[in-house]
């Protein structure tokens, strides 16, 4: 039992490190780009290490197995996205270390529910509000300086660090070094939308002061960026949460969360009866204030809606590639046909195009098993229909966009869920932790 205690002991400080260390390398751009990959994978290392000083996983055969599972998913989720989605540009080992990287977050989220010991996320919440709200401070501040005090030229620098043009390595670390946010992080900052509100509602005084203003920042940041689908996704968001408390609050309290949040639904509704006249209007508008990439986007949009061709720019005619691709076998999908048809624009639809609906099935079983454990109780929380529009911010930008290189979105969806869960808990201790032990002891 001394040696259980004394390496159980290293274990949760090991797994405590990695995840306090990959959230500060990850979600500031300056670290990042600093501290390159090797920073992330000593971080993924030494939780490596710590789960297997977890002396309760040897005496449980159950949780061993579940978290040897975890590692085996997200070491083959990289290479079955690598020939099925056409990810990873050609580079197997490179795209291989990356998305491990990706699915860290939610493999410690499972691995940490099952442990269910406190101290292996303490300090995390803190950390990661503070990294985010340095992030977003000075990815504002010059957002605002590359749009507005750079002459008639706009400078994008959002969207630039989107850009893995070859040869752009250089101006692209100059960005990082300012600590701008780019596509990830803009993205990253759309799922954690209902985080932040989530927060305001159940806080007051300071705190709810605090909460609003962070997701202030977070829709100035979203719009300064000029990422078109991330300011359509914040635009509806919070207009489905602002008809949702307007109705909590006039029904004095008796309409749930989830229950207003549906009805929260209905301008979406009127939008779209509505659609061409507001989207003419809107993109009459950003063409006036400068913001010419999301008013392209938006005439391909109209064009598109309309029954038009759009541009071969834009990324409506992409998402028809892999479309034909899934029509074309949709069970088994185009690469075991010898012809795969990616867009490189969705990760769901290219998915689908190359591995088919069996494939697509297989992948969804590979991530629950990684993340087994992860929403454990959700059903019976207060917050469930918070976290609900999280993951579905999630799995619409992977519809419509590319989230498997984003890991900034990952780490918000999965350590939201984790601390949000475990928060409405009370809190666990390291005896936690010893008890299957007891217990097995005691029946021996």
């Amino acid at each position: 039992m001394t040696g259980l205690k004394k390496y159980g002991g290293c274990s949760v400080v090991l797994c405590n490190l990695s995840i306090l260390l990959y959230v500060f390398w990850l979600l500031l751009p300056m670290v990042q780009t600093t501290g390159r990959a090797l920073c992330g994978a000593a971080a993924v290392g030494l939780f490596a290490l710590g789960a297997a000083l977890d002396g309760t996983l040897w005496k449980r055969p159950g949780a061993l197995l579940a978290t040897l599972a975890r590692a085996v998913c997200a070491a083959l989720l990289p290479v079955i996205l690598f020939v099925f989605a056409g990810r990873g540009g050609g580079v197997l080992p490179t795209f291989f270390v990356q998305h491990c990287m990706f699915w860290f977050p939610l493999v410690f989220a499972g691995y940490a529910r099952l442990r269910g010991d406190s101290r292996l996320w303490r300090g995390l919440k803190t950390l990661l509000v503070a990294v985010t709200v340095v992030t977003l401070l000075t990815s504002i501040f010059w957002l605002v300086e590359g749009m507005f005090f750079r002459g008639d030229r706009v400078y994008a620098y959002a969207r630039s660090l989107g850009n893995a043009t070859p040869g752009n390595e250089a101006y692209l670390k100059e960005l990082m070094l300012k600590n701008i946010g780019g596509y990830d992080f803009v993205y990253a900052m759309v799922a954690a939308l209902p985080l932040s509100l989530l927060g305001m509602q159940r806080s007051r005084g300071r705190a709810r002061l605090g909460y609003t203003a962070l997701a202030c920042a977070q829709v100035i940041m979203i719009l300064l960026s000029q990422y078109t689908y991330a300011m359509i996704y914040a635009a509806v968001l919070l207009a489905v949460e602002a008809v949702a408390a307007v109705v909590r609050r006039i029904s004095g309290g008796r309409v749930g969360m989830g229950a207003s949040l549906l009805l929260g639904l209905v301008p979406l509704v009127l939008v779209w009866l509505f659609r061409m006249p507001l989207l003419g209007l809107l993109t009459g508008l950003l063409r006036e204030s400068g913001l010419n990439n999301v008013a392209f986007s938006l005439e391909q949009l109209t064009i598109a809606l309309q029954g038009g061709a759009t541009d071969g720019n834009s990324r409506l005619s992409h998402y028809l590639v892999a479309w034909q691709g899934f029509t074309a076998s949709p069970l088994i999908g185009s690469v075991a046909l010898g012809q795969p048809l990616f867009s490189q624009h969705s990760d769901v639809l290219d998915l689908l195009s190359g591995a088919g609906l069996v494939g697509a099935a297989a992948v969804g079983v590979l991530i629950w098993l990684m993340g087994r454990g992860t929403l454990r109780g959700i059903r019976q929380s207060e917050s469930k229909a918070q976290l609900c529009v999280m993951w579905l911010c999630v799995l619409v930008t992977a519809l419509f966009g590319t989230v498997c290189y984003s890991r900034d979105i990952m780490a918000v969806a999965a350590l939201g869920s984790l601390l949000v869960l475990e928060g409405e808990k009370p809190a666990a201790t390291g005896a936690a932790c010893t008890l299957p032990v007891k217990e097995e002891q005691k029946h021996g």
